[in-house]
Order: C-alpha cells, then structure tokens, then sequence
C-alpha cells in the first residue's frame, strides 16, 4: 500500500537516502537542493512546508504541496503538485511531477501516488490536471496514461532542443 505523506519539517524514515538517490534529478523531474549538497536536509524541509502555502515564493513560482510517496513504512519517492499552473507551467511541468528511487520501481508505487495526488488536485477544485515527460520516458508514460492521462501535444522543450510531450487528465 502506498500513501502520500505531506511534506513537514520532520523527516520520514528512508528519506535522506532517497533524496541523495535523487541527486540532481532524472528525466525531467529536477532534483533537490539538499540531494545536491547545497543546504541542510533541514533547511530543505521547512522550504518544501513554506512552499504549500501562497507566502514568500519566489518570483514565478506558484503554491506546491511536496509529498513523500511512502511503501512499507519507507520513503521510496517524493510527488510534487503545484496547486494552479502559471503560463510556465502549462508548457513545461504541469500540475505533478514525482520520483521513484531505482530500487523501488515496478512495482506499481507512482501509479499509486499518482492517483492519489489527482484526488487532492480534484478536492482543490481543479477540473483537469497537466503532466509533462520526456517522450522517452516510457514508465511515466504508462503511470500517466493508467490514470486516464491522454496526450495533447508534444512541443520543443523550452530549455533545450529536446521534444516534452504534454498530457492531461480530466478530474471530473
């Protein structure tokens, strides 16, 4: 059984490990300022909890709830979703973005968080959620796609040359 573990100033247990897994990110979802060495794990936490509500974001930066996608009673991901989309974000990012550590993928895990997440994204009052992929990235693909994810378009990545594919799911 999965659950998503909203993101608090106390660390769950695997998380560390986890977050270093992570580095500095994997197909397109970004990594974190502590798996990158550049801040304490507890200055990490307290940005991720300020982050959820609507005070002192950085500029372009929208509310986003920071999950910890807990298994076994260990943390084998994280799952960001951004509570609205800004013009940025309804090209490249979307509603949710998420992580699955190497060592606990295939197992079903994202499809579970996602689930979960677009629930929360429905309670909000959103009426379809967005996610954007490598178009490579075949796994995403399937997790979007099992919760009812269609694709929309594929557009040149913004930040480089490659192509991200854009999907949407309807909440309703």
């Amino acid at each position: 059984m999965v659950l998503l573990e909203p993101a608090s100033v106390a660390a769950p247990a695997g998380l560390e490990n986890m977050l270093h897994e992570l580095g500095d990110g994997e197909s397109g979802f970004g990594g974190t300022t502590f798996g990158r060495g550049e801040e304490t794990l507890a200055a990490f936490l307290d940005e991720r909890v300020r982050y959820a509500d609507d005070h002192d974001l950085p500029v372009g930066r929208v509310p986003e709830t920071t999950f910890w996608i807990i298994a076994d009673s260990v943390t084998d991901g994280m799952l960001r979703m951004r509570h609205y989309l800004n013009d940025g974000l309804r090209v490249k990012g979307g509603h949710i973005g998420y992580y699955i550590r190497p060592s606990a993928r295939g197992r079903g895990a994202a499809t579970q968080a996602l689930a979960l997440a677009l629930e929360d994204l429905a309670r909000r009052g959103e009426p379809k959620a967005m996610l954007t992929t490598d178009p490579d990235n075949t796994s995403s693909i399937r997790v979007i796609e099992a919760n009812g994810g269609y694709l929309a378009g594929q557009i040149p990545d913004p930040d480089g040359s490659e192509l991200i594919n854009q999907y949407w799911i309807d909440l309703r």
